[in-house]
């Protein structure tokens, strides 16, 4: 892996909240502003940390999951920050098993094996915009002759196809709240 600097794009800001993130300053709680979206780097992979980095991840999944189970199964809720009254929620999403469209596992890697989880989203829609569609338009906008690790697009459809096969009714409502004053989700 590789850490490559790289000149961000003229008017960056303006062109990823166009396209959907409109998220890209998060305001710190301590006060000041972080930008979420960062193009004065990318990271650079062989096919075999990006083969490797699946399986992972692939195992991570797995693990997750056996651990949701077991906070289930001991009753280990408040362990977990999990109040009481969502419990009976969280036990009826496992034992129901609904499909499960994607996660996202943020990650430290620093090309050393193995790489370190530091948060794992799973049907949330924080990084759809960014994964599905902003780093796929500045890869296309900067380096139009390369690939990217990221074959969300094509799962996405994939799991939609599975998940829609199983639907009473086909059509699938996507909502957007502006409750959550950030729009991140």
């Amino acid at each position: 892996m590789r850490r490559v600097a790289v000149e961000p794009r003229p008017g960056w800001n303006d062109t990823v909240r166009e396209q959907g993130l409109v998220y890209v300053d998060t305001e710190l709680p301590g006060g000041g502003v972080m930008s979420y979206w960062d193009e004065s780097a990318a990271y650079a992979f062989d096919l075999d940390e990006v083969l490797r980095l699946e399986e992972a991840t692939e195992e991570l999944h797995r693990m997750s999951v056996a651990a949701a189970e077991h906070v289930v199964a001991h009753h280990r809720y408040a362990d977990f920050g999990i109040p009481g009254w969502a419990a009976e929620a969280v036990a009826r999403s496992l034992r129901e098993a609904p499909p499960m469209l994607y996660g996202r596992f943020d990650l430290c890697y620093d090309g050393s094996w193995p790489p370190k989880l530091l948060e794992y989203n799973a049907d949330t829609p924080t990084s759809l915009v960014e994964a599905g569609i902003i780093q796929w338009f500045w890869l296309e906008d900067t380096r139009p002759e390369l690939d990217q690790w990221n074959s969300l697009h094509e799962r996405l459809v994939a799991a939609w196809h599975r998940i829609g096969a199983g639907l009473h009714e086909p059509r699938v409502h996507v909502v957007w709240s502006s409750e959550e004053e950030s729009g991140e989700d």
